[in-house]
């Protein structure tokens, strides 16, 4: 599948603006400053796609990008920290939920991580309202490239522990995006489920 075709389609504040869609979609989330932006960009080859900022909470809205006319991906603001007023913040958030637990088109989740922190509870709390629907997740460990070689697998090994009890179809990789290697192998794994899910 290529990924430098992919363009942005829209903005929205709420999920409910998202109209019936007969294709795949695929959520991107994660705390402010997890790289998010950094992700999309280099996994499409276009550093202009989406706005990269040194500053958390820079993504304001929820984001609409179409790989293909029949796949896409939903960018949504860093949860935690974020410069979003407070009424604004609390639709994301309730809008995020409604949308995890009711998307039919939602085949697969990224939720990106620091690596350099351990698992966070409002992570977990996603994974648990995902327990019920049947979605791969790539948990992906971002910043790889600030730690060593033993932290990051002893991070990656530790993550893969705690959320193993969950028992759901979960794969924790580590990512830097400034290894060429790890943006193919998540290129190759949103491959794999648009195989998967398109004639679905």
């Amino acid at each position: 599948m290529k990924f430098d075709k992919t363009s942005f389609l829209k903005s929205i504040i709420n999920t409910c603006e998202l109209e019936d869609f007969s294709g795949i979609e695929i959520a991107v989330l994660g705390y402010s400053n997890s790289g998010k932006s950094s992700l999309l960009n280099v996994l499409t080859n276009n550093k202009k796609l989406a706005r990269v900022s040194k500053l958390p909470g820079r993504t304001k809205t929820i984001n609409v990008f179409n790989i293909t006319s029949s796949f896409r991906i939903i960018d949504f603001p860093g949860y935690g920290y974020s410069t979003i007023n407070l009424l604004t913040k609390k639709l994301l958030s309730k809008s995020l939920l409604f949308y995890l637990r009711n998307r039919l088109c939602l085949r697969g989740v990224i939720i990106l991580s620091d690596i350099r922190y351990s698992l966070k509870l409002l992570d977990l709390k996603i994974l648990k309202i995902l327990q019920k629907r049947l979605i791969s997740i790539l948990f992906i460990l971002t910043k790889t490239d600030k730690v060593s070689k033993q932290k990051k697998t002893v991070q990656i090994s530790q993550i893969r522990k705690k959320i193993s009890i969950l028992n759901m179809d979960i794969t924790v990789l580590g990512f830097s995006k400034f290894n060429k290697l790890d943006i193919l192998v998540v290129r190759h794994h949103l491959s794999l489920w648009y195989n998967l899910f398109r004639n679905r």
